[in-house]
């Protein structure tokens, strides 16, 4: 069996937390602390640090010390909170390729997913030595009113820092989980309001907890609010401190505002505790500059009462639109560092009354043991590429061979990112990997012991000790106990494992495997089971108006059990092509929401009118969609909206693509054959899987040449033919009989590999049909583009009708054998396609014909 960790990925800090002996504990990292801050910093010789150490460099180097990223997570540049939060932050931020968020670190852009791969890929390494063996998959929390964006985003980070993400989980629905494993045997259900606020973001979520069910009743949050602002609204105090003392013209540098923030927070901190807090600044400005002044509570909570308040806002919001009252709530459980602030704790008491205020675990812990319990509530997992489920035991997947287990990561010495061991160079900065890097960091630690009497990892309270002459440890550090036949063997080690993956039923203390919802041993449900969750925000599609058309409604629960339907209607009007884009949020207006994915079906052909569509969305319990589009009970076409992002430049490069083939096929949909149609649908939904991540083992290169090239074949054997039928008719007159049979059969042959869709043998057949058009001669060639030219008014209406006559009177000559007037006709046409050839360099394409959307049925 393999260990999965339970990750809570914080905006200020991040906890580990495991299985052990049926029960979730914390996973302390390297530098003995429970949390490690979720920031990443350059060192004095420009390597990477993470955590305390990126935290320390704060007053040295703010530019390139990278904090608060989660705030970021999925969200596009324009975004109005992405704007407010560019002026809180030291380090640079600009605009993606597609319009999403870029962090400068280094003197290089990152993503936001991969500064948060870096954290994770710390939190991976620090698990591992703490734990001594490698660990591949993980639980990650995320804040309850996350995007379907956000959640892709965190789960994407998680495989750039080689971890197979089972499950992305809310994390007030974590806490809870950690919570029910405190209810004893015989407990009544109990309604539970979770306060979850955090270093940077609040949740609320309502749910009822009974033995053997978590579901949720109601969500609400703001991903903008937390200890960040609290410790913002402290150092603007202390700015006003400093201009009143020194002067209105004092402006902090680069040097002073990190001292400043970090004051703010010791300040937090300290007055979360006692009533007043000291601060000392010494040497601000040009270091001529020293504040000393004692902070009050009464102050702080003045400054936060506001961002308080609002939180107490979005309470009763929850409670109302869960169709609850405040005495509904039993209990009322406090997560995250800043409900240690006790102006929170009032505030809810006095809502709620203070006996129903709860701290049943750890507020700073309670999410990451959350998340290492939800761990033993998946029975199996599921293939990221196919989807096909497996044994927990499973190391890779028995369909396609894809990897269950994550990967192997090294840290790159150029850009700091985590990188597959088996690549030979990074794929962000082209360096080499070194071998000696890309040694698993476990190694030295692999043949560390847990200890059988008191369970420390390693036998060590501390960092594993060196083994004596290469060997493991022989004694425990902490209590003594002989390490020397710990695990009793393989056998037994594997044994142990196995326990560690599940949890211990609370009646008869046996630890089950996991997924087990009835204790076999006794019969009794399990404290907590895998939870019904509700979606935070709206899901829809957009209308062929732009409204959004909701199918999914905020506080949907899921995962579904079937899948939820609408009828709409489509209209044809000429179009070809129907567009279904999904999108999640609470605005009327479609675009104004986020942009979940988008599937593109060609309409039946012989529809007209107002043609009935089915569409369908299913969530699984990791909110991934499930969109199904049926068009007049026919076909109905499915896909998965994955959670694996793709890289910006490449999805620009696919909707690039998409674009120039649903251009040509709109242009030219009468003229290609039912074969190309289907074809060119085909490589549609390949780059639609493509764009939303689903790449279904196919490489987005190979994927790109084939559309490349299937559109290419289409351009050139569509003209090539639309140009030789033009080419037979304006000509047949002045060919003679061998060269008009030559034609005729290669123009069969070409139609003929159209209809099955031979691309090598249809160009072949435009090849030989170019070539023999251009062997009779450029007169004919010049005939011919002349009468197109007067045939589909492509010139000018005074040049039209002077090819026209010269034509008219070409036709003339031959018919009457007059050789001279022939020529002379002839060589007028060539000036006037000399002409024409000019005047259409002018021109511009036709108005391209886009795609239809979904209508509203009329009610009547």
């Amino acid at each position: 069996m393999y260990r999965t960790l339970g990750i809570d990925l914080g905006t200020t800090n991040s906890v580990v937390a495991q299985l052990r002996r049926g029960e979730p504990e914390i996973v302390i990292n390297m530098q003995n602390q429970e949390g490690t801050p979720s920031v990443v910093g350059r060192g004095r010789k420009g390597e990477l640090l993470v955590g305390s150490n990126a935290r320390s460099r704060l007053a040295l180097d703010g530019e390139n010390v990278i904090r608060s990223v989660k705030r970021f997570m999925g969200r596009k540049f324009r975004d109005p909170q992405v704007q407010a939060a560019l002026d809180e932050v030291d380090y640079k931020v600009t605009a993606g390729t597609d319009g999403d968020v870029n962090v400068w670190f280094d003197g290089r852009s990152y993503t936001p997913i991969e500064i948060s791969a870096m954290v994770l890929h710390r939190l991976k390494e620090d698990a591992e030595q703490r734990l001594g063996e490698p660990l591949h998959r993980a639980v990650i929390t995320v804040p309850a009113y996350f995007s379907e964006r956000q959640v892709a985003a965190t789960r994407e980070a998680g495989r750039m820092a080689g971890l197979h993400v089972l499950r992305v989980i809310n994390e007030p629905t974590a806490a809870a989980l950690a919570y029910g494993m405190t209810i004893e045997a015989g407990d009544e259900g109990r309604t539970v309001l979770v306060y979850d606020l955090g270093g940077g973001t609040f949740d609320i979520s309502i749910l009822l907890l009974v033995p053997g069910s978590v579901s949720v009743l109601g969500i609400e949050g703001d991903n903008l609010l937390g200890g960040d602002d609290f410790d913002r609204a402290i150092a603007t105090a202390l700015l006003e401190d400093i201009r009143e003392e020194f002067g209105s013209d004092y402006q902090p540098d680069r040097r002073d505002r990190p001292r400043i923030a970090s004051a703010a927070e010791v300040a937090k901190i300290e007055l979360s505790n006692q009533q007043t807090s000291e601060v000392v600044l010494a040497g601000l400005g040009t270091g001529q500059l020293d504040l000393e002044t004692v902070f009050e509570r009464p102050r702080f909570e003045e400054l936060i009462e506001a961002r308080i308040e609002r939180t107490i806002e979005l309470t009763h919001k929850a409670i109302m639109q869960a169709n609850l009252t405040v005495g509904d709530i039993d209990e009322v459980l406090l997560v995250g560092g800043s409900t240690s602030i006790p102006l929170v704790a009032r505030r809810l008491g006095e809502v709620f009354g203070p006996k129903r205020i709860r701290r049943g675990v750890n507020p700073m812990q309670c999410v990451a043991l959350g998340a290492a319990v939800q761990s033993a509530l998946v029975a199996e997992v599921e293939c990221p590429e196919c989807r096909t489920p497996a044994e927990l035991s499973a190391d890779s997947c028995a369909e396609c061979s894809t990897s269950l287990l994550g990967g192997t990561r090294v840290t790159c010495t150029g850009c700091h990112l985590p990188v597959d061991t088996a690549a030979d160079a990074c794929p962000k900065c082209g360096r080499q990997l070194e071998a000696e890097a890309a040694a698993p960091v476990v190694a030295a630690v692999s043949q560390t012991r847990d200890c059988a009497r008191c369970g420390t990892p390693g036998g060590g309270g501390a960092p594993p000790p060196p083994p004596p002459r290469g060997g493991a440890p022989t004694a425990c550090s902490l209590c003594g106990e002989s390490l020397a036949d710990a695990g009793g063997g393989a056998a037994e080690a594997a044994a142990a494992a196995a326990q560690d993956i599940g949890l211990r039923c609370g009646g008869c203390s046996a630890v089950n495997p996991p997924g087990t919802e009835v204790c076999p041993s006794c019969g009794q449900l399990m404290q907590v089971t895998n939870p019904f969750d509700i979606t935070p925000k709206d899901l829809g599609i957009e209308l062929n108006d732009g409204r959004l058309a909701v199918i999914m409604p905020k506080g949907s629960n899921y995962p579904t059990t079937a899948p939820v339907s609408r009828e709409f209607v489509v209209s044809g009007g000429g179009q070809q092509r129907l567009e279904v884009a999904v999108y999640e949020g609470e605005q009327p207006i479609a675009q104004q929401n986020e942009l979940m994915g988008h599937v593109t079906l060609r309409l039946p052909a012989g529809l007209g009118g107002r043609i009935p569509v089915e569409v369908s969305f299913g969530l699984d319990s990791d909110r991934t969609i499930t969109l199904s589009v049926r068009i007049q009970g026919g076909e109905q076409r499915t896909v998965k909206f994955s959670h694996n992002q793709l890289d910006p430049e490449r999805k620009v490069q696919v909707e690039e693509q998409q674009r120039q083939i649903e251009n040509f096929t709109d242009r030219w949909a009468n003229e290609l054959t039912e074969a190309e149609l289907r074809e060119t649908q085909r490589m549609m939904d390949t780059l639609d899987d493509m764009a939303g991540g689903r790449t279904g083992g196919e490489s987005v290169d190979a994927a790109l040449e084939r559309a490349q090239f299937l559109l290419n074949a289409q351009r050139w054997v569509r003209s090539t033919e639309a140009y030789l039928s033009l080419f037979i008719l304006y000509c047949e007159k002045h060919l003679d009989v061998g060269d008009l049979g030559r034609l005729r059969a290669v123009a069969a042959e070409l139609r003929q590999r159209r209809e099955a869709a031979d691309w090598d043998g249809a160009m072949a057949a435009a090849a030989a049909a170019d070539e023999l058009c251009d062997s009779l001669g450029h007169t004919f060639r010049m005939l011919t583009m002349c009468n197109i030219y007067v045939s589909q008014n492509m010139v000018s209406a005074a040049l039209g009708q002077r090819i026209l006559a010269e034509l008219r009177g070409l036709d003339s000559a031959v018919e009457s054998a007059n050789m001279e007037a022939a020529n002379r006709h002839n060589s007028a046409l060539l000036g006037l396609y000399a002409q024409a050839q000019r005047e259409m360099g002018n021109d511009s394409m036709p108005e391209q014909v886009g795609p239809v959307r979904p209508e509203e049925v009329d009610p009547r």
